[in-house]
């Protein structure tokens, strides 16, 4: 089947240390490289045919032979990885596989959850649906609020509307949060550098230096301009509040939904009586809320800075089927936090204030008014999860700060961290922390799509972190389910992200089951064991 690669000088020539090595035939040269770059290996020179991908210290000869390499081939890429950073640690169970080619990884160990484990093993819990799963069904708009979309849209053309609302979509999908003083600074001082690298200003003198940049003054702005995201705040007329209604309506009830459901699923106790909305919009945290609190809810407290907005979320809750009565809408935020709501809100509104400290202003605001949960959600892109983030290190701060004075004020991240310590999405890499909400769009004047959003959230609540909380660890990234193993990339309750490639045979076949049938944004019923830590006595 195999045969030993004996060609010296061929060797040497791909080789100039002299190793011994051996190749194998790949015919696409494109799928060489992309296994050599993954697998941190090399490649010799393509040719025509296809390109020898080095594996090891034989070389396959036949078509039959290259399909069961390709094959392992796949398996070792997926199990030896480089380590990025030191905050990413692989785990590879308990079995021989420790050694990751390069930078050696940290060793650990995994166990299920003790409870989850008795479940499934006396047939109580399918591990199908094992209870660290969240992710809800595509959703679709209740047919009372598609009905009051179809009314609010009656006198205007649905075809433009469509079409300016595809246009909405893109650019609030693009957006970036506007540049702090400090940045723009930077910018300026980086496009002058740019411009003046050709010439040494320190041989000219003062009124040279000042008709230089006089004469440079149309480039600098141009390539300031380039560099600069020009943000302006979004004003929503009667318009375009359809519009956006169109554009948003359905994704953001289908993040909301979700993000409730995971309260709802967590904290069934919890009934809440007032729900404070920042940024109301069209209403959509009002729509999602009544599906799930409806009896216990008395009170939606609305605030939105446009009016047209206001009245197009009026007319759509107008028909509720439960007819909906307390509920006040208000264009200011109010300066006082006297009266509390037990869940706080603010849902894809933080990108449209003007500066961090705005921001951060409104944070606080909000943060003072709960008595129990604070949920800030954003776009999944790298400005919103920033935004996010930004909030959720506030509190995090301002709250240990609190911890040390006389009147202390303990919180704890509810979702979808399982620790309350710094993120570390961005000392690995610069993707956001985000996650995926499929549902199906609104059917206005067209045929409605199955699709998917992904949103960057954070569920801070107040009070300490329940005792019995086994802070699960949660899939920060698609599962990648493959043949008799499951890769999960997972963030931990110490703040790391981590990488856990799941067998049967070394994890056993509950863990397995489980780490198989939950995908992204879902928790895993384990818990990671440290090796330096002693043995327990049982």
């Amino acid at each position: 089947m195999f045969s030993k690669y004996c060609s010296k000088s061929r060797t040497q020539q791909a080789d100039p240390q002299g190793y011994r090595y051996s190749s194998m035939r790949i015919t696409s040269p494109r799928l060489a490289n992309y296994y050599a770059k993954q697998a941190g290996m090399r490649t010799e020179a393509i040719r025509p045919r296809g390109c020898s991908l080095i594996v090891g210290r034989y070389r396959c000869c036949g078509a039959r032979e290259s399909s069961v390499i390709l094959k392992l081939l796949s398996i070792i890429i997926s199990v030896y990885r480089v380590a990025e950073s030191n905050n990413v640690a692989k785990i590879y169970g308990t079995g021989n596989h420790t050694e990751a080619m390069g930078e050696a990884s940290a060793r650990a160990m995994v166990k299920i959850d003790e409870s989850v484990n008795k479940q499934i093993e006396t047939d109580e819990l399918n591990p199908k649906r094992h209870p660290g799963i969240i992710k809800s069904r595509a959703m679709q708009l209740p047919e009372w609020i598609e009905k009051a979309m179809v009314e609010a849209t009656a006198d205007h053309p649905v075809k433009p509307l469509r079409k300016v609302a595809g246009i909405l979509a893109n650019y609030l999908k693009q957006r970036h949060p506007p540049l702090e003083k400090h940045e723009f600074v930077d910018k300026l001082t980086e496009v002058q550098e740019l411009v003046s690298r050709k010439v040494d200003l320190s041989k000219l003198s003062n009124d040279e230096i000042d008709e230089f940049w006089k004469r440079n003054q149309y480039n600098v702005k141009i390539k300031l301009k380039q560099r600069v995201y020009a943000w302006v705040a979004v004003e929503y007329d009667a318009y375009k509040s359809l519009c956006y209604m169109l554009a948003r309506g359905a994704q953001e009830y289908s993040v909301l939904y979700q993000i409730f459901n995971e309260i709802h699923l967590a904290d069934k106790e919890f009934q809440p009586k007032a729900l404070f909305d920042f940024g109301s919009g069209i209403g959509t945290v009002t729509w999602a809320a009544s599906q799930f609190w409806i009896t216990s809810l008395n009170e939606y407290y609305c605030v939105d800075s446009s009016g047209d907005m206001h009245r197009l979320a009026e007319s759509i809750i107008a028909n509720h089927p439960s007819k909906l009565k307390e509920v006040y809408f208000r264009q200011f935020l109010p300066s006082s936090a006297r009266i509390k709501s037990d869940i706080v809100v603010s849902a894809f509104s933080l990108m449209e204030l003007p500066n961090a400290q705005a921001r951060l202003e409104v944070v606080l605001n909000l943060w003072m008014r709960t008595n129990n949960y604070l949920i800030i959600v954003e776009q999944g892109t790298n400005a919103g999860f920033r935004i996010v983030n930004e909030a959720r290190d506030f509190v995090l701060d301002m709250s240990s700060k609190s911890l040390e004075t006389d009147n202390p004020n303990p919180f704890h991240v509810f979702a979808p961290c399982p620790h309350d310590i710094i993120c570390p999405r961005y000392i690995v890499d610069k993707t956001p922390c985000n996650f995926q909400s499929s549902y199906f769009t609104v059917s206005v004047g067209k045929q409605s799509e199955l699709k998917k959003e992904r949103y960057s959230y954070v569920v801070l609540k107040k009070g300490e972190r329940p005792a019995d909380d086994p802070q699960w660890p949660r899939l920060v990234r698609p599962s990648l389910v493959r043949s008799k193993h499951t890769m999960c990339r997972i963030c931990t309750a110490t703040g790391k992200l981590e990488e856990i490639v799941f067998t049967a045979s070394k994890h056993g076949k509950p863990l397995y089951k489980c780490a198989r049938h939950s995908d992204w944004g879902d928790k895993l019923p384990l818990q990671i064991i440290d090796p330096e830590e002693p043995a327990s006595s049982d």
